[in-house]
Order: C-alpha cells, then sequence, then structure tokens
C-alpha cells in the first residue's frame, strides 16, 4: 500500500466519525423516533424491591397501574386519567409529598383490589 492508500482510508474513517457524530447530535436534539408520538407516557414508578416495582401509565385518557417483575407485568388496576390527582409534572417531583400521595392512592386501590 502506498501513501495515497493510507491517505485515503483516514479520510473515509474522518468521515465516517463525523457522520455518527453528527447523527447522534441531530437524534439528541430531536429526541427520537421512538420517544415522540407513542401516545404512552410514565406518570409515576415506585421501586419495591430487586426487579419489582409498580408503575402508573396513561394510555389515551387511561391511567393503568402496573405490576413489574423481572420477567412480568401485570395490570394490577386502570382508572380514567382524569381522577388522578397530580399537582406538579414527573420532571419536578416535590420533595417526599409525591411518595406519600402516591403509597396512598396505591394502598386504596390495592384495597379495592382486593376486595
Amino acid at each position: 500500500m502506498g501513501f495515497w492508500d493510507y491517505l485515503q482510508a483516514i479520510i473515509v474513517i474522518a468521515a465516517v466519525i463525523a457522520a455518527a457524530f453528527y447523527i447522534t447530535r441531530l437524534v439528541a436534539k430531536t429526541g427520537g423516533a421512538l420517544s415522540k408520538g407513542t401516545g404512552i407516557r410514565l406518570i409515576a414508578s415506585q421501586p419495591l424491591g430487586k426487579d419489582k416495582s409498580v408503575a402508573i401509565v396513561e394510555i389515551a385518557g387511561t391511567a393503568y397501574i402496573l405490576g413489574c417483575g423481572g420477567q412480568r407485568v401485570e395490570l394490577i388496576d386502570k382508572i380514567p386519567a382524569s381522577e388522578l390527582k397530580i399537582d406538579a409534572p414527573p420532571s419536578a417531583p416535590s420533595g417526599g409529598s409525591f411518595s406519600v400521595s402516591f403509597r396512598e392512592e396505591l394502598a386504596k386501590r390495592l384495597r379495592k383490589f382486593g376486595g
């Protein structure tokens, strides 16, 4: 291989790295295709132990309370999203009051579910 072959290889590698860099920045700016327009919104999540949690997810105006394990996701209850009383958006939790209200809502729903 001659000098020009090495130079050509270096130029191609630099072009691939630059393209990857700019495509990554573009995807980061737009948020990616999967995170936009899915119609699914995570309202809250509470870990319960190793590989176990409870989550509230809103889909098309209905809130689903889900029990999530390592291999399974089970529906605990579903309610109209308008019944949820969430003051702050999920990105701005308000200290410990959110976890308290989450536990109260979960306990109320589990009592309803359990009988």
